[in-house]
């Protein structure tokens, strides 16, 4: 169960939580808690994105379950080499985060069929680079949602 999902994507981040998703369709947790953030994301070229949201190769501090806080590197792939202050989109922590505000707190049902209660404290810094975001008088202003586009994948 997935609750207060207020989920923004880059158009790359969305492509890339959809690429995952058709590499593996199973109903899992995790794969809800994916369907669920590819429907009802606003989606945002890279350019507009507000700057309060965590995308891929951002830096965030956050807390789980009201616990210490914790700074990592939302990464898109899983890997034994990578430090442990990453985490992966391809994990239930890292897919939680994803798309996340600052402040914002979002109860994500576990594989074990817990629940797990995820806070955005703060996004230290975020991708694309600031340089992209500030450069806005030339940029379009485009937002979307999945479930407008009306897709059958899912």
């Amino acid at each position: 169960m997935t609750t207060s999902l207020q989920c923004c994507l880059t158009t790359h981040d969305h492509a890339i939580l959809r690429d995952i998703l058709d590499q593996d369709p199973r109903d899992t947790a995790y794969s809800r808690l994916l369907k669920t953030k590819l429907l009802q994301a606003k989606i945002y070229s890279p350019r507009n994105v507000p700057g309060d949201v965590v995308t891929i190769n951002s830096r965030v501090t956050f807390c789980v379950d009201a616990g210490a806080p914790r700074t990592a590197n939302v990464v898109r792939n899983e890997s034994l080499d990578f430090p442990v202050y990453t985490v992966s989109v391809r994990s239930f922590m890292g897919l939680g985060l994803l798309g996340m505000r600052t402040g914002a707190t979002l109860a994500v049902e576990t594989e074990t069929g817990g629940s797990q209660k995820l806070n955005v404290l703060r996004l230290d810094s975020q991708a694309p680079a600031p340089h992209l975001r500030d450069d806005r008088r030339y940029a379009t202003s485009v937002s979307w949602t999945w479930a407008e586009a009306a897709h059958p994948f899912l």
